[in-house]
């Protein structure tokens, strides 16, 4: 895949999460008529809009890493970036579950909006990707 390919996906992704999360935020409004509901699913998008954002640059540095490594000719080119990283991913879990443990028990957020909000932003990961490996796949 090449650079260029992979900013078009990216930037097409971003405009993606926005605007469902957008669209999400406006019919809980709408349909549910609660505050609660709809911080609730704005703040479940919110970190996972976050928490994708970080673990992009953090993967990209990895690579960069990975890859200056095995250009340098070390014997285990990888597995100190690696354990760096998953340490990193797990700590990352970690502080979401703490942030979404004082967002259900202090701030009473239902913890059906939160997750729904989580979730709408990986399924549009998703659906973005299958899109380009159908448009890819039509193009051989």
């Amino acid at each position: 895949m090449k650079e260029k390919e992979i900013e078009v996906i990216f930037k097409e992704l971003n405009i993606c999460m926005v605007l469902s999360v957008v669209t999400g935020s406006l019919s809980i409004l709408i349909f549910f008529q609660e505050f609660k509901s709809f911080a609730a699913f704005l703040a479940g998008a919110l970190l996972a809009y976050l928490n994708f954002y970080t673990l992009r640059r953090e993967g990209k540095e990895l690579l960069f890493r990975v890859y200056h490594n095995v250009m340098a000719c070390l014997e285990r080119p990888y597995q100190r970036e690696r354990t760096l990283f998953l340490i990193k991913v797990y700590l990352r879990l970690l502080a979401l579950g703490i942030i979404f443990y004082f967002l259900m028990a202090k701030l009473s957020l239902h913890p059906l909006f939160l997750l729904s909000g989580f979730t709408l932003v990986y399924f549009q990961i998703f659906l973005v990707m299958l899109r380009f490996w159908y448009r890819r796949r039509e193009s051989y």
